[in-house]
């Protein structure tokens, strides 16, 4: 069923905004463990612009216990690494309400990961994103960071 919800969501999304080139989510089912990396891979066509933005979405819900997330973004293509970030977002306002686009109880937010980027057509690009939160005064990263629901990563072309 959930399947089923996911591709009417992601068909609708795609058909309402003709500017995505590329998403996709993976579920983590509420707990994204910190080794799980999670893996999206693409390639652009011939009618593709050359520049682009990339986002981070995540949809989180009520058990997720930060205002922020960390997370370590590594964009390569097939022969080389073309950036790999530490990257901060804030998930919630100072009054500790999430921000982003809520529905019932799950709030989806598009983070920002490159403006402007150029990419080249017919080349496979790889993209891996991996959590690195950790509780304040503890060396080791959270093992398990609850309140995630999905991961994805969205490629839209600059108009």
């Amino acid at each position: 069923m959930y399947n089923k919800f996911s591709l009417i969501f992601l068909f609708l999304t795609l058909s309402c905004n003709s500017n995505v080139e590329f998403i996709q989510y993976n579920s983590v089912n509420g707990i994204w463990h910190k080794d799980s990396i999670q893996n999206f891979n693409f390639e652009l066509d011939s009618r593709t612009n050359l520049l682009h933005n990339s986002f981070i979405n995540l949809r989180i819900n009520e058990k997720y216990p930060f205002n922020n997330i960390f997370l370590i973004v590594s964009l390569s293509d097939s022969l080389n690494t073309l950036s790999i970030d530490t990257l901060e977002y804030k998930l919630a306002d100072k009054y500790g309400n999430f921000t982003g686009n809520k529905q019932i109880n799950i709030v989806e937010n598009s983070l920002l990961h490159k403006e402007n980027i150029s990419l080249d057509k017919h080349k496979r690009y790889f993209v891996s994103i991996e959590h690195v939160m950790r509780i304040i005064n503890k060396a080791d990263g959270l093992e398990n960071l609850n309140g995630i629901v999905d991961v994805g990563y969205k490629l839209e072309k600059v108009k």
